[in-house]
């Protein structure tokens, strides 16, 4: 992190220095870095967050508002080149939306510290679907909400953590029926457009 100074004007000079260095370091000799670095330039903004308009944006919030009491969760995704990344955070952490231009709206989903973010194409993300569903090992039960685009391609799996004190199948107090209360409110699948 950065340490900020105590004026305001201070302030304003450092955030834009360290706007103009993060441009700066990233190359943008291929489309797709042009693309993070409109994304960077976006985030040391101050990331403004795009309106809600009534569509994707306020249902995608009210959905991950719903979904707060899930407590710890898995956030897997797959890229189609051959890697998986999952990681555990909380489903109840800060939500906000920026706009890149050409690229479109992106719901942010963080945890104060940063250490955890999650970017998520609005304009890709079609719908939503909850399942209950075995393990492929164990075959314990896995309770597991998937945004999906149009041609039902997975963008992002968040999938309830078991708790690791007890092993697979075990999950924390109450998020088995928080993640029930929200799948019977929406029923196994919701549109976002």
């Amino acid at each position: 992190g950065f340490l900020l100074p105590s004026s305001s004007v201070s302030l304003m000079s450092s955030l834009k220095q360290q706007q103009a260095l993060a441009i700066r370091t990233i190359p943008h000799t291929s489309p797709r870095h042009r693309g993070e670095r409109a994304m960077c330039s976006v985030r040391m903004a101050g990331g403004p967050a795009a309106p809600g308009d009534g569509k994707v944006n306020d249902k995608f919030k009210e959905l991950m508002e719903e979904c707060k009491d899930w407590g710890l969760v898995r956030w897997i995704t797959i890229n189609s080149n051959g890697a998986v990344l999952e990681t555990a955070a909380s489903m109840g952490l800060k939500l906000s939306f920026f706009e890149i231009p050409g690229k479109g709206t992106y719901a942010t989903i963080a945890s104060s510290d940063k250490l955890f973010e999650c970017h998520i194409n609005l304009d890709k993300a079609q719908k939503v679907t909850f399942s209950e569903e075995p393990a492929k090992v164990g075959g314990h039960p896995l309770y597991v909400m998937r945004i999906k685009d149009a041609a039902d391609g997975i963008l992002l799996s968040c999938m309830l953590q078991y708790d690791p004190e007890k092993g697979p199948g075990q999950y924390f107090s109450g998020s088995v029926e928080a993640f029930k209360r929200v799948q019977s409110k929406y029923g196994k699948e919701i549109a976002l457009k």
